[in-house]
């Protein structure tokens, strides 16, 4: 096997990795003995512990003093840095909510829908160019949707709050730069207070198991944007995109598992998504030298 084999497989099996972690944080949140705001404090302190840990290196405060050049660069700028953390952390909260809830197929819908509504974000405030095949997935997306409003008269607030709440989120950090590598971990430890407080007042574990339980969530959550990080570096950006598409799939398993049921006017919608999400993995293999759909972060 060749170096730049061995690479891209490296760059699968962590991406992979990533979607699988994902998931079994969205699983334990459905079943843990916890109050998912809770859950939700003791991630945050420890995925920020991590974090910590990281960004205490030399690269790490390199990549640290670079984040405060850019934020310190207007009086507005860290308002709407402090707006992009309220904007990630909120996902992570709603992440941990929506399974315990009986939202998470709500939730995989979000998921689903997110790198459509990317493209149009890309397409309406970065002037990016869509290509047709980008077009026809809209399209049936938009159909998608259309088709469960229509007949259900309402869409769940979890669906638009996820796929609009992370394009939001992704294209104020690309428009202002505050993508550097540093600033995810700088956004969940300006949660820990708030974090600290909710670990404090709600209900947390009441077992050994439901303790041990909190920890692998922070510690799952972790790991997975450290690898997911480590396959964007590695992969192709058409490759890398298409493979953001395994986790919503696993979400909707996991929604399934933890006993949401599927109606008809559901499996009709999915059916659709799935299919636009394969014109656009197509479109992106075909794209050489594009961005990859950025995914989400839990």
């Amino acid at each position: 096997m060749t170096d730049h084999s061995s690479h891209n497989l490296r760059g699968v099996g962590y991406s992979l990795l990533a979607s699988a972690l994902f998931g079994l944080v969205f699983y334990i949140s459905g079943v843990v003995d916890s109050s998912p705001e809770a859950l939700f404090g003791w991630r945050m302190v420890i995925t920020a512990a991590c974090y910590a840990l990281a960004l205490a290196t030399a690269t790490g405060r390199r990549l640290l003093a670079e984040l405060w050049r850019t934020v310190t660069a207007t009086w507005w700028l860290p308002i709407l840095f402090l707006f992009t953390s309220f904007l990630v952390t909120s996902q992570m909260w709603l992440f941990s909510w929506a399974p315990v809830h009986g939202h998470a197929l709500d939730a995989s819908l979000g998921y689903l829908l997110l790198p459509i509504v990317l493209v149009l974000v890309g397409r309406i405030g970065f002037r990016e160019s869509v290509t047709p095949m980008q077009w026809v997935a809209i399209g049936m997306a938009v159909a998608a949707v259309g088709m469960k409003v229509i007949a259900a008269a309402t869409i769940s607030w979890v669906t638009f709050a996820v796929c609009v709440g992370y394009a939001l989120y992704f294209a104020l950090r690309r428009r202002f730069r505050l993508d550097n590598a540093a600033a995810f971990g700088a956004e969940v430890a300006l949660s820990v207070p708030v974090s600290v407080l909710l670990i404090v007042a709600c209900q947390g574990p009441s077992s050994a198991g439901g303790y041990g339980a909190v920890v692998v969530v922070g510690l799952a959550g972790a790991v997975a944007m450290t690898a997911y990080v480590a396959a964007s570096t590695m992969l192709s950006m058409p490759v890398f995109g298409l493979l953001t598409y395994v986790e919503p799939v696993l979400l909707f398993g996991i929604a399934l598992l933890l006993g949401e049921r599927l109606t008809t006017l559901d499996a009709v919608v999915y059916a659709l998504l799935a299919i636009a999400l394969t014109v656009l993995a197509v479109a992106g293999f075909r794209a050489s030298g594009t961005r990859p759909t950025e995914g989400a972060m839990h």
